[in-house]
């Protein structure tokens, strides 16, 4: 931790302030005296009233609490020491008017002085450690001066503890209930808990913060499907998979290939363990074009997988392309002319950069009939997943997983996944598979 001034001042002779001749911390009897060494610090401050400065000493408790307890931190003084004014106290009112200034007029990404983000590639080791002890804690006192949006702009744009964010939707999943006379807020598209993530998420992506993000739509899944089960009661956020555990993921993910032959298999695995159904979709159309960053897109195109899988649209979109791609290899089999004019109409859209892939399209795959065979093998994988899946549970994520395993130098076959799944021609396989994995996640974290 980057302390900004030379000065801090810490307790002497114990852990904590005296009362009646006792360590209100410890509750042993003593007095003041070097020999007893250093104790907690008597407060925080600042010596200017900038948003920067502000915030970082929030921060700071946060990790002090994170470090040494939070009994210990939690009602630390918050000063603000200047030459001219003395010593004033930031108060509890005070501090909630700092946040909600910040979720209605600051950006951090544009503010230097607040940025705190972690993107995809910064997400193990010290970055991922500071990020973790020193996000915000929304408490009941914040929650009470601002609204539920502006706690959600909060948590996106700069960072709140999972107990925080969980309690805001929780509480909106509820208004959500409450206003539903059949009692099903998931039958609902557009409740108060849906809006409530939109605002993080739009916060999230104006900080171009991927942890943010992915923490509200992890969150997001879990609320939503414990209040469909009338059990958010039930919530446990320490069993939320960690950054790390989705790094290892996602990298075994991107690294192996699974044999076709274990899609079967898998399917009838995951078939005797089903999950609830994906939560209500979310606006994620307007968020997607707002950022270019790998993370932020593999947070959004999951939601967008999500969504396709609830509303339906999934099924209905690999039925077409089931039946285009028949068309396809029915022609392809019987002319070459036909192949070569694929190909070259499959060139021009790389050259305008319509179609997100790593190489351009082969001439030799459609002279011979490799290209033929791959798509062969793709429309087969999705009559598979017609046949296996519902299209509403983890077993669509297992028949997508096998697809993208299958995929090396895919190009009609990548824009017609995307399709399937309403990813933009931005997303190449590694943003698909990040979002297949993260969308797999979310299915997966209330087993």
């Amino acid at each position: 931790m980057t302390v900004p001034y030379n000065e801090i001042y810490v307790r002497v002779g114990g852990l904590s302030r005296i009362v009646n001749g006792k360590d209100v911390v410890t509750g042993e009897a003593r007095f003041r005296s070097f020999d007893k060494g250093l104790g907690l610090p008597i407060a925080l401050f600042v010596r200017t009233a900038t948003y920067g400065h502000l915030v970082s000493m929030i921060r700071t408790r946060a990790r002090l609490s994170h470090v040494l307890g939070e009994t210990r931190i939690r009602d630390i003084p918050l000063l603000m020491i200047t030459p001219e004014q003395g010593v004033r106290v930031f108060t509890k009112q005070l501090e909630a008017q700092l946040l909600k200034d910040a979720s209605q007029r600051l950006n951090p990404f544009q503010n230097p002085t607040i940025a705190h983000k972690t993107t995809v590639n910064s997400t193990g080791g010290e970055q991922l450690e500071t990020k973790l002890e020193e996000l915000l804690d929304l408490d009941e006192n914040v929650r009470r001066l601002l609204t539920p949006e502006e706690c959600a702009r909060i948590a996106g744009g700069f960072g709140a503890t999972d107990e925080s964010v969980a309690t805001i939707l929780k509480e909106a999943m509820l208004k959500d209930k409450q206003e539903n006379k059949d009692g099903e807020a998931g039958n609902c598209r557009e409740g108060h808990l849906q809006n409530i993530v939109n605002e993080g998420l739009a916060a999230a992506v104006r900080s171009g913060d991927y942890y943010t993000s992915r923490q509200l739509l992890i969150l997001y899944s879990l609320v939503a499907s414990k209040g469909l089960e009338d059990d958010l009661d039930d919530i446990d956020c320490e069993s939320l998979p960690s950054m790390n555990e989705k790094s290892t993921a996602e990298s075994k993910f991107l690294k192996d290939r699974t044999p076709v032959s274990e899609l079967r298999e898998s399917i009838n695995t995951l078939s005797t363990n089903l999950n609830p159904p994906p939560p209500p979709p979310l606006d994620t159309d307007r968020l997607r074009g707002a950022t270019n960053s790998d993370g932020l897109l593999s947070v959004l195109g999951a939601a967008q997988v999500l969504k396709a899988m609830q509303d339906g649209t999934a099924k209905t979109r690999t039925e077409e392309v089931i039946l285009a791609l028949d068309e396809w290899i029915e022609h392809g089999e019987q002319s070459m002319a036909f192949r070569l004019a694929s190909w070259r109409s499959q060139r021009a859209a790389q050259g305008d950069l319509k179609i997100a892939m790593a190489e351009n399209s082969s001439f030799m795959a459609f002279v011979s009939n490799k290209a033929i065979s791959n798509r062969k093998a793709f429309v087969a994988q999705l009559k598979q997943a017609v046949q296996s899946t519902d299209f509403s549970d983890a077993r669509f994520v297992a028949c997508i997983e096998a697809v993208l395993n299958r995929m090396h130098s895919p190009c009609l076959r990548l824009e017609l996944l995307q399709y399937v799944v309403g990813l933009d021609n931005r997303y190449s396989v590694a943003h698909v598979a990040r979002s297949v994995e993260l969308a797999k996640t979310c299915l997966g974290i209330y087993r």
